[in-house]
């Protein structure tokens, strides 16, 4: 059999140069393995496939549930059959000799990466499954979709922005070091947070998303707000829509408070989702 040597996160490894099933433990390797036309037979989705994106789940079809992505279910990535294993470099590493016994498995970024190191992410995807005219096509299209949305953008982007997803009890900012935060500097938007604020914040999950309690959140006071969240209506938005430092952030003052769901903005990562967002943010107004 025919193979191919693939430099990633924990070294080299000896992938088939044809690859028919492969199992993705993040929902961004999920989108990748779709743009290049590669049967996915295996998805750590949270133990729920609604929580693929509708583009996605639409073209992935029926699959194994791998269980969570913090914690994937081994028995079940073994019933998928992967010929191909691809796992987050940070959250899956102390798994990946595990992991290596069940098929052959590259560790890439994903979580904790940016807006470009997911589309190195891509790239290294592209090669490990013999696609790699195939992925330089994809990210060419990526690329003239994003600049199209990005001319039809019609909100102020001088104005500070800030992506946030809401807690119990404040909310968990992304910086411009995360996918989302990054993305949007892509676009053009100005980041709210200052080095002074990331310094001085806690870090969330050992990541670049800082917590912030709602006085920390009106102290930065953001002219423009990106909140991701699963339901409007849920208590976690009812308490920060009703505590004082609410109404006194700019962004809520001049009406730039945007709901977005947090599925496609902070958990897919991927270059659908990063177009879906694009496309949101072209379609709305002030």
């Amino acid at each position: 059999m025919m193979t191919t040597e693939i430099k990633h996160a924990a070294g080299t490894t000896q992938i088939p140069e044809v690859i028919e099933s492969a199992v993705a433990l993040e929902y961004s390797f999920v989108d990748a393995l779709v743009a290049l036309d590669v049967n996915v037979t295996g998805v750590a989705d949270d133990g729920d496939s609604a929580n693929l994106i509708d583009p996605i789940r639409n073209q992935v079809g029926d699959y194994v549930s791998a269980g969570e992505r913090l914690n994937p279910d081994f028995d079940a990535i073994k019933k998928a059959e992967p010929q191909l294993i691809i796992a987050d470099q940070d959250r899956h590493k102390d798994m990946y000799d595990d992991l290596t016994q069940i098929a052959p498995t590259i560790l890439v970024k994903s979580f904790d990466a940016n807006y470009n190191e997911n589309l190195d992410a891509f790239r290294i995807i592209g090669k490990a499954v013999s696609k790699e005219d195939k992925a330089q096509e994809v990210m060419k299209q990526h690329e003239d979709k994003i600049n199209d949305y990005k001319d039809q953008i019609s909100l102020d982007t001088d104005q500070t922005t800030l992506p946030i997803v809401v807690t119990n009890d404040g909310v968990v900012a992304h910086s411009v070091k995360t996918y989302v935060g990054s993305f949007l500097e892509n676009l053009g938007f100005k980041p709210a947070l200052t080095k002074e604020v990331v310094e001085n914040s806690s870090e969330y999950m050992g990541a670049d998303y800082l917590e912030l309690d709602y006085k920390q959140l009106s102290e930065v006071n953001p002219e423009r707000l990106f909140i991701m969240v699963e339901d409007e209506n849920s208590d976690e938005v009812k308490a920060l829509q009703n505590s004082e430092a609410w109404s006194h952030v700019d962004a809520v003052e001049k009406a730039r408070a945007h709901f977005v769901n947090r599925e496609t903005w902070a958990k897919f990562r991927g270059l659908v989702a990063s177009e879906d967002i694009a496309k949101e943010i072209s379609e709305l107004n002030e």
